[in-house]
């Protein structure tokens, strides 16, 4: 099972029902949709991607892979911009 981390060169700001993710070394930002600023908010308060995906299958109308999916795609496009990381729990 791979563990994420967000970067601290990350800063997450929310804008209305959206989100901005800028990067602090390099000034690009990256905007989130709402469920996107949602799936950040739980997994910042609790860095469990199970747990996130469990949350938002009751909170919007998607089951619980599609919801770990999206979440981990999520997840790895942050790595690939330097913005989080991942190793191996």
């Amino acid at each position: 099972m791979m563990r994420y981390h967000i970067s601290e060169k990350a800063m997450f700001q929310e804008v209305k029902n959206e989100s901005v993710i800028l990067d602090l070394e390099s000034g690009e930002y990256f905007t989130l949709d709402a469920i996107g600023t949602r799936m950040l908010q739980l997994f910042r308060a609790e860095p469990n991607t199970h747990t996130v995906a469990i949350t938002i299958t009751e909170e919007y109308e998607v089951g619980f892979e599609q919801a770990h999916t999206d979440l981990i795609a999520l997840l790895d496009k942050m790595v690939s911009h330097g913005l989080a990381t991942k190793d191996e729990a």
